[in-house]
C-alpha cells in the first residue's frame, strides 16, 4: 500500500511541477514584431506605405472619462461589481466612444488623421478600482502612424490646418494591409501585457497539485 501511495505522491509532484513550469512559460511576455516599413518625414513623403512619427495636434477634443484629459479618441466602458465570492464579477453598464479628426505634426509638416477610420493600438487606462476602463489618444501625445499615403484635395480640410482651398495634402488611406494603424510611441516594457487566463489556471492547478502531493508524502512518511 505504501508503494502505491508513493507512486501517487511522485506523480502528483511531477505533474504539479510540470503544470507550474508550463504556465510560467506560456505567461512570459512576447515581444511584438514591428512592421517592416520605412520611416519618413512628412515633408519627404511620396506615394507608398510609410511610418510617420509625430505629435497629436487637436482640432476638437472630448474629456477623458478617467481623468478629464483632452482626447481626440476615447473609447470608455463602465462596470458594476455583482455577486459575492472570492472572484468578483463585473457587468458592463455603460459604453461610449468619441473620435475627432486631428493633425499629426512631425515638425516638417502635418497629416490629417481620422481616428474613426484608423486602427488604434493603445494601452488601457483605468479608474475607480478598475470599474472604469478607457482606450484613448490624448492631445499632445507622440504617436506613430503606419499607412499608405496618397495626395488628396484639401479644399474642405477642417480646423486651422496649414492648407487652403485648391491645395493638395498627403492623407493616410486603407490598402491591402488594412486601415491606417496608429500606436503610442512607448517601450514594450512600459505596457503590461493582457493576462493569460489559461497560464494562470495551469500555474494554480499545478501549485495545488504540488502542495497536496507534498502534504500526502509528509503524512505517509510520518505514519510509517
Amino acid at each position: 500500500m505504501d508503494g502505491n501511495l508513493w507512486i501517487i505522491v511522485s506523480c502528483g509532484l511531477a505533474g504539479g511541477l510540470a503544470l507550474v513550469v508550463a504556465g510560467r512559460l506560456r505567461g512570459r511576455p512576447r515581444a511584438a514584431l514591428a512592421e517592416a516599413v520605412r520611416s519618413s518625414a512628412i515633408a519627404e513623403l511620396e506615394p507608398g506605405r510609410f511610418r510617420v512619427i509625430g505629435r497629436v495636434v487637436p482640432i476638437a477634443t472630448s474629456p477623458s472619462a478617467v481623468d478629464g484629459a483632452d482626447c481626440v479618441y476615447a473609447e470608455s466602458a463602465s462596470y458594476q461589481a455583482i455577486g459575492t465570492g472570492l472572484v468578483p464579477l463585473l457587468r458592463e453598464v455603460a459604453h461610449g466612444a468619441s473620435a475627432h479628426p486631428f493633425y499629426l505634426d512631425d515638425g516638417t509638416g502635418r497629416v490629417l488623421v481620422d481616428p474613426a477610420r484608423t486602427l488604434i493600438e493603445c494601452a488601457t487606462a483605468t479608474a475607480d478600482g478598475g470599474l472604469t476602463a478607457e482606450r484613448r489618444v490624448r492631445a499632445g501625445e507622440e504617436v506613430a502612424l503606419v499607412a499608405t499615403f496618397t495626395t488628396v484635395d484639401a479644399a474642405f480640410e477642417p480646423g486651422d490646418g496649414p492648407y487652403r482651398a485648391g491645395a493638395t495634402r498627403w492623407a493616410p488611406v486603407s490598402d491591402a494591409a488594412g486601415p491606417p494603424r496608429l500606436s503610442h510611441r512607448t517601450l514594450a516594457s512600459m505596457i503590461a501585457p493582457p493576462p493569460d487566463d489559461l497560464a494562470a489556471l495551469m500555474s494554480g492547478i499545478g501549485g495545488i497539485m504540488f502542495l497536496m502531493s507534498s502534504l500526502l508524502g509528509l503524512v505517509t512518511a510520518f505514519l510509517r
